[in-house]
């Protein structure tokens, strides 16, 4: 193992200098295309302000009706003569989105983050500007000939270009990097330390964006639980393993997310990944990774931590319950001749009722009726108990992907997912929500684990977190642990985005059979 240390050092050393490299690369091609967006900006302000407004029959009318008089005969210079007011413009632009940071923030993370810098940032260059205008402009000054054209309206005009060109740029380079770390180029190589709650859900956090450019490469088992792969994710060995499986593996980034009775290991591993040249990053095992719910204070200096109480409160509870009756309806009645459709197949292809009826688990454990169009033979439930020995999935549940159970017409109907239209009307009599956990079968929950049972705090729903990522392909313990964050860290966007993925998920059918 000695003689390989040198050649994995210097493969190591190579790739770390190519990372180097590819982030400045990045950050000079933010700032070059950020320098043009800004004057693309000031152009648009300018061509708006001194060609469109200048000469827009319906501006000059108002102008007429509100001001008096006919328009005033303006002579303006042309978009360069003022060339020294956009310079100072793009400098005072560049100068605050790198004092505000923007060039730190991962070019695929949050568009919105992204966002909201550029409107404050601009909002402050636009501050500096009118500040200018104040002080060294005259306004009552008749000369045309000024650096700084005496206009008022180009100002918010300005304001709004830059915001809008600039947050375009944003969203567009975001795709194109995306694309680019699906292809593998410039990838950050990831190993997770911790294979309890925390280091799981930050492996399934990353592998559902890999837009990010973070390749999970595996982790290192932290002795709390018994040893073993998760999933699709690898055991590479133990913490004591950490400086072997840098090496070996080239890791780029350890991200520390181990429990907090073992903070010297977590210092061991910080004190190890400095010596190896490797960046990393901790997660404090707060309140079980809900940081959502923490609250930070600062008295003087010194931080004081809250926990927030549930995040789904009653104003929450009742603007998704009006969600959900809406959408309910509104696809009970818009698709009704589809259903009749269905039920008419269903009814001619195989004997036995249309609407299935099971009994499921759903909010508190509380029992319901869920309701689904019949995709299987009458009798399928007696079936099951000679299949269980070919059951394909790993936990309480039961998954085949070639079930004889399943009828002809069934079968397209569970891979379009049309067989679960009729939860809607579980959704209606309020059993249900469109967002939420899957509802588990009773002899399900009797297996559950203490941990899992987490998933019975809010009402199951016909999509989750856990149907949008995968589906069937992904293990019962790794879909129970998105349940849990989608419950813990709930708000309406994360809700409507559930929503909004469903219907990809549905068309490419990603792991339904």
């Amino acid at each position: 193992m000695s003689g390989a240390t040198g050649p994995i050092t210097k493969v190591i050393s190579q790739r770390r200098s190519l990372r180097r490299h590819w982030r400045i690369a990045e950050i000079a091609f933010m700032v070059i295309l950020d320098i043009f967006l800004v004057f693309t900006g000031c152009y648009l302000a300018y061509y708006l302000r001194f060609k469109t407004f200048k000469t827009n029959v319906v501006l000059d009318w108002l102008r007429e009706r509100i001001f008096g008089g006919a328009p005033s005969a303006y002579v303006y210079q042309n978009f360069l003569y003022f060339l020294p007011l956009w310079i100072g413009i793009v400098a005072g632009v560049i100068f605050i989105f790198a004092f505000r940071r923007l060039y730190h923030i991962r070019l695929t993370g949050n568009w919105f983050q992204q966002a909201w810098k550029i409107v404050v940032s601009i909002t402050i260059g636009m501050a500096f500007l009118i500040t200018y205008f104040f002080f060294f402009q005259n306004h009552n000054q008749p000369d045309t000939n000024l650096m700084v054209p005496n206009s008022r309206l180009l100002i918010p005009l300005m304001w709004s270009t830059c915001i809008v060109v600039l947050c375009a740029g944003r969203l567009l380079v975001s795709g194109v990097m995306g694309l680019l770390y699906r292809m593998g180029l410039g990838e950050t190589r990831v190993l997770v330390v911790g294979s309890g709650r925390l280091g799981k859900m930050v492996m399934q956090c990353l592998a559902a964006s890999p837009n990010l450019g973070f390749s999970v490469v595996g982790f290192l088992h932290d002795l709390t639980e018994p040893p073993g792969d998760f999933g699709r994710f690898k055991m590479l060995g133990t913490i004591n393993d950490i400086g072997m499986v840098i090496r070996s593996m080239q890791v780029d980034e350890v991200i520390i997310a181990l429990p907090s009775d073992m903070n010297k290991h977590a210092i061991d591993s910080v004190k190890l990944c400095e010596r190896l040249g490797a960046s990393f990053k901790l997660i404090p095992d707060l309140y079980e990774l809900n940081l959502s719910r923490i609250d930070v204070e600062n008295i003087e200096g010194i931080p004081l931590l809250g926990i927030r109480q549930v995040s789904l409160n009653t104003p929450q509870r009742i603007v998704t319950r009006a969600i959900d009756i809406s959408l309910s309806l509104m696809g009970l009645i818009i698709g009704s001749p589809l259903y009749l459709c269905i039920a008419l197949a269903v009814k001619l292809t195989s004997p036995g009722p249309i609407i299935y009826r099971q009994e499921r688990v759903g909010l508190n454990g509380e029992h319901f009726q869920m309701l689904k169009f019949r995709s299987m033979s009458q009798d399928a439930d007696r079936q099951q108990e000679r299949l269980l020995s070919l059951n394909e999935a790993q936990g309480p549940i039961f998954k085949m992907r070639v079930d004889p159970r399943v009828t002809p017409v069934g079968s397209i109907l569970r891979r379009t997912s049309l067989d679960e239209i009729p939860q809607l009307i579980n959704v209606l009599k309020g059993e249900m929500s469109l967002v939420g956990p899957r509802p588990p079968l009773p002899r399900e929950v009797a297996m559950y684990e203490e941990w899992q049972k987490g998933r019975l705090a809010i009402k199951p729903g016909c999509t989750g977190l856990w149907q949008v990522r995968g589906r069937s392909n992904i293990s019962f313990d790794e879909g129970v642990l998105m349940d849990i964050y989608y419950i813990e860290n709930w708000s309406l966007r994360l809700y409507i985005q559930i929503l909004l993925r469903t219907i990809p998920a549905i068309v490419f059918s990603r792991g339904a059979y």
